[in-house]
Order: structure tokens, then sequence, then C-alpha cells
């Protein structure tokens, strides 16, 4: 089976040799998958011919790090909110 690099390394987000064998492919895509989560793109009803790459993709660093922002902002909010009545 022969590997299109180039649509990999953009359904992973990562830069690739391109000399990579399949074993490395899925060990590249374990990490990644544990470094980013998946965002849904794509809502029903999808259309048929419609792929798993059309409706997910991985979310960037800069998402990944307003997302982090944003919930450490609610973390702080709802433990001020407990502590009022927490005595």
């Amino acid at each position: 089976m022969k590997i299109n690099y180039n649509i990999v390394s953009n359904h992973l987000g990562i830069k690739l040799r391109g000399n990579e064998t399949f074993d490395e492919l899925l060990e590249i895509e374990k990490k990644a998958k544990g470094k980013f989560n998946l965002i849904q793109k794509k809502f029903p009803p999808f259309d048929k011919g419609t792929t798993y790459n059309d409706i997910f993709r991985y979310e960037t660093e800069d998402e990944r790090r307003e997302r982090l922002e944003r919930d450490k902002a609610n973390i702080q909010r709802v433990d001020a909110q407990v502590k009022k009545y927490k005595k």
C-alpha cells in the first residue's frame, strides 16, 4: 500500500520526513492524539460522500492554548463561587 505523506501530514498536523513506515505513523498518531483533541467541524446531517476527515480535525496549538486558558478561568470562577459557601 502506498502512503500519501502529504495527506497524512495534514491529518496529523505534523511535518513528516516522508519515509516513515506504517508502524512509525501509528506511533506518531498515538502521540498526536494524546496531545491534541479532535474538534468536530461539520455537524449532521452529512452528505453521502462525507468522510471522517471532513467531519473532524485536530485542534491547533493556539486553539489548545486558548481552551486551556478558558478552562483555567472557569475553574477559578467556580472556586471563587464555592469559597463563599464553604466555611
